[in-house]
């Protein structure tokens, strides 16, 4: 009977809550997460340079995410490099960034699901046109383990994607 009684209280409190979730977090599950605060970026030739983030995919294991972000006037550039050290181990790794303004609306959205085997380092710099950095007020960085394979989360980076380029037009 207390169970009846308390479900309708958590249900208002997590639409109250739900405003507060509304950043580009919101749409992708299961990421462990860090925030980057733009205010924290230093100004730099080509833009502001954000500090560093490095985290592991697998908590357990020697297997890293390093990604290095600058804000241009009109982009955003990406450098991803992932380190499997450990040997005994392969995975799927998804990673995800998203720039949102101070009201939490995404103002570029970068993602990658990149199979890693044992041994292996991997690089690449990605360059994405965007409008409005200038606005840019946090930058959501998270990984994880791709557990449904090499597609996982594909769809919620199109969709993510077209909402943002509808936002622009």
């Amino acid at each position: 009977m207390r169970s009846r009684r308390l479900f309708p209280l958590v249900t208002a409190l997590a639409v109250l809550a739900a405003p507060a979730l509304a950043d580009g977090r919101s749409d992708w599950a299961g990421y462990a997460w860090q925030t980057i605060d733009v205010a924290d970026c230093t100004a730099g030739d080509e833009g502001r340079v954000c500090p560093l983030y490095r985290e592991k995919w697998d908590w357990k294991r020697d297997q890293w995410v390093s990604i290095w972000v600058t804000l241009g006037q009109e982009s955003l550039r990406l450098t991803q490099r992932l380190e499997d050290n450990d040997w005994y181990d392969d995975d799927d790794v998804c990673v995800t960034a998203v720039v949102v303004d101070a009201a939490g609306r995404n103002l570029a959205v970068h993602h990658t699901n990149w199979y890693m085997t044992d041994g292996q380092v991997r690089e690449e710099v990605f360059t994405y046109p965007a409008a409005g950095l200038d606005r840019a007020s946090t930058i959501h960085i998270g990984s994880k383990q791709c557990r449904e394979g090499p597609h996982q989360d594909d769809a919620v980076f199109a969709e993510v994607k077209s909402r943002l380029g509808a936002a622009t037009r």
